[in-house]
């Protein structure tokens, strides 16, 4: 028998309850959780991490949008990061978080879960990962794992030289420092379960994925890293589609809506051996604003309602031994 879970990853860019965005354009927002909470629930999303989360009253206000539909199925809890580690000299005002189907999915019970990567390597972070522990142990048709979430947001700025060798060196500290730390954390649950861990890095990596015509300073799909406890290991980045969005002006087609490849998915590629992965985009524009006719005014109404990025989501299959696929 095979058990498949969503996990997804959202830029809610700025999310709070401000009418004007304060990332600096000043472009009027007019937040519609109500779309943002069908979305999600339209996705099925088990888990879901979340970037720019910058009030925590609005991310409750989102989960209650959420638990409305009082599905037997489907009833949601967030964590808030409000407490993220900064780096000396740097300022950061943007927070994460993260939602998820307590029905589906919970908590691990072990110390500090969820809680931000306070390693060495956090120093060389503008905004050091926020990681969960979850699992399906006791839930209705749930098996003995458990899927530890990190959930990034990589330096952004100018596309200059300097900036973006900057975003490269945050994403190899990510996948050489903070990921093996964290695949390899040996703290048992409080009530001593021993579980296979599976460990997914996601958010906005500012950063497209490696292809011909893309830029010289990108993420590579495979990344090698020698570490103390293996000779190597070896992470895969997927999600090849373009997810934030351009300003709306008099784009033509949905195609011209889009600006770039910068939300991912970054795994071990051994998991390969046990499950089968299969990234996404959401196609947000196109699903979710069906009263819109022309591309451009579906991505004004996102843009102002939701975010200028759309979500992508990641559907992990854990497979039975005659099903088992290699990535």
């Amino acid at each position: 028998m095979s058990h498949s879970y969503i996990l997804g990853s959202f830029n809610l860019r700025d999310f709070n309850y401000a009418n004007t965005s304060t990332d600096g354009e000043n472009e009027h927002l007019n937040r519609d959780f109500d779309r943002i909470a069908k979305i999600i629930l339209d996705e099925k999303f088990d888990v879901i991490a979340l970037q720019e989360i910058n009030a925590e009253s609005a991310l409750r206000y989102l989960t209650g949008r959420l638990n409305l539909a009082k599905n037997p199925m489907r009833a949601y809890a967030y964590a808030f990061g409000a407490d993220i580690p900064h780096t000396p000299g740097r300022k950061n005002t943007e927070y994460y978080g993260f939602i998820w189907n307590t029905q589906r999915l919970a908590l691990v019970q072990h110390g500090e879960n969820p809680g931000y990567y306070r390693g060495w390597a956090a120093k060389n972070l503008i905004r050091p990962p926020y990681f969960a522990r979850f699992t399906a142990r006791g839930r209705l048709g749930g098996a003995n794992f458990e899927l530890r979430i990190v959930n990034t947001h990589l330096l952004y700025g100018d596309n200059s030289t300097a900036n973006l060798a900057n975003r490269v060196a945050e994403f190899d500290t990510l996948v050489k420092d903070v990921l093996p730390f964290i695949c390899d954390l040996q703290a048992l649950p409080d009530d001593g379960a021993h579980m296979p861990a599976y460990t997914f890095l996601m958010g906005d990596y500012n950063l497209e994925l490696q292809r011909p015509e893309a830029m010289v300073n990108c993420v590579q799909r495979e990344t090698t890293t020698a570490t103390c406890k293996r000779d190597t290991r070896t992470y895969l980045t997927v999600q090849t589609e373009k997810t934030s969005l351009r300003r709306a002006g008099d784009q033509q087609t949905l195609a011209d809506c889009y600006a770039s490849n910068y939300d991912h998915f970054t795994y071990e590629d051994t998991l390969g051996r046990k499950l089968t992965m299969t990234p996404q985009r959401v196609e947000a524009l196109t699903a979710y604003y069906p009263e819109c006719a022309a591309p451009a005014d579906k991505l004004a109404r996102y843009r102002a309602g939701i975010s200028d990025h759309v979500p992508i989501k990641l559907t992990v299959t854990f497979c039975a031994p005659r099903e088992v696929n290699h990535v």
